[in-house]
């Protein structure tokens, strides 16, 4: 039975469900799985409920990553990623594993400008691929695009001999992808949500419908930070003060990214918030209660800035069968118009937002529920099935 070593950095949001669902597909085809996370004790509770036959399979360790020192300057970002990749190979070896394939859930700590295939092949010995999160640049027009190659290309580890296979969750990348590393494959991940029961007895969803008294819920669900749109749907809610909507704010709040005016807003906001809004500022403690806020809104807020990549939310919405707003342009906005699952605006454009908001709270109004949503189509594309076969295709390609 082969055995692929799972390197998971985080637990919080995405990276611990990504974790599990990894988890369970590798065991389900019957592999051995080596996880490496920083609380492996969740992950052992989970496997107790959810794949009890195979317990025998799994075997879980402990990974937290504390560096005793940072390179100041521009080459930081350089040496903390080749730090990140010499210390997980080091926490395999010390483990006492022989994994046929390491298998990192977020990629993109191992890659950077600089860090080389050979340089890579010199610090991790075993046989590696992983889900590259954000290859944003690859739906850029980077200045010096031209210095960027060879060894200053971002994407010069993936070359790696040791590295048979890469996979992504970008469909609209991945063919310049594997163009870029001379036809290694390039395997396209779906994003699937976790379908977890939403939680009734959750009080924030409980308090949000009693507080909306009918109105249409608006909600910006997760990570409240600069990038999500916060902002923009603060002054959204501040102009539709006179409108039957309800604005919900749910989520770990990430001051920090913002300004220290826009905190100082943002906390008088929190602290005295207007009729039309709610505030939840934590992080949302599992993901039935994660899907219980989801489940009480009406219409999803996602229009974030500059963000490029795939958004588990769009899973989210068409699990729940919810319309979303999003910002025009790159994979969510494609995506977006490809299914039907919404409305598109321009980034940080108020107006744009307060008119998707009305044309969508009209057709839940008239319809009773979002009728052009292509919501089962998309459920499928990201389905557990779709992350079964193409982990399947990428075991192949590393002849596993």
């Amino acid at each position: 039975m082969k055995t692929i070593a799972l390197i998971c950095p985080d637990t919080i949001g995405h990276h611990e469900t990504y974790l599990r669902l990894f988890t369970q597909t590798l065991l389900d085809a019957g592999y051995r799985v080596a996880a490496f996370t920083p609380q492996p004790e969740q992950l052992t509770d989970w496997a107790v409920h959810t794949c009890p036959d195979r317990l025998d399979q799994l075997t879980t360790f402990n990974l937290v990553h504390s560096r005793k020192y940072r390179v100041p300057g521009p080459l930081s970002i350089f040496f903390d990623k080749l730090a990140w990749v010499r210390f997980v190979a080091g926490a395999i070896k010390s483990a006492g594993v022989q994994p046929d394939l390491v298998f990192h859930t977020w990629l993109d700590n191992c890659i950077t400008p600089g860090l080389t295939a050979a340089l890579t092949d010199l610090v991790m010995p075993f046989r590696w691929s992983g889900l590259y999160f954000h290859p944003w640049y690859l739906r850029q027009n980077l200045r010096f695009a031209r210095l960027r190659r060879g060894p200053l290309s971002t994407e010069a580890a993936l070359r790696s001999r040791r590295c048979p296979a890469v996979a992504v969750l970008d469909e609209g990348i991945a063919d310049r992808l594997h163009m870029r590393l001379a036809g290694k494959p390039v395997i396209v991940f779906p994003d699937p949500a976790d379908a977890s029961p939403p939680d009734r007895d959750f009080l924030p969803a409980k308090d949000i419908r009693e507080r909306a008294q009918g109105r249409t819920i608006i909600g910006l669900v997760g990570a409240l930070a600069q990038r999500k749109g916060l902002l923009t749907l603060l002054e959204v809610a501040r102009q539709a003060a006179s409108e039957p909507w309800f604005f919900v704010f749910a989520g770990q709040l990430m001051l920090s990214s913002f300004l220290p005016e826009e905190q100082r807003l943002i906390q008088d906001w929190i602290q005295a918030p207007p009729p039309n809004c709610y505030f939840y500022p934590q992080r949302l403690p599992d993901e039935a209660q994660f899907n219980a806020i989801i489940d009480t809104c009406d219409i999803l807020f996602a229009a974030y800035h500059h963000f490029l990549s795939s958004s588990n939310l769009l899973a989210k919405a068409a699990l729940f069968e919810k319309p979303v707003i999003v910002s025009e342009g790159y994979c969510m906005g494609e995506r977006v118009h490809q299914y039907g699952l919404g409305v598109t605006v321009a980034e940080e454009d108020v107006a744009q937002s307060l008119a998707a908001i009305r044309q969508l709270s009209a057709q839940l109004a008239h319809d009773g529920h979002f009728t052009t949503g292509r919501f089962a189509e998309y459920r499928q594309a990201h389905s557990n099935e779709r992350l079964r076969a193409a982990f399947t295709q990428l075991l192949a390609a590393a002849n596993l």
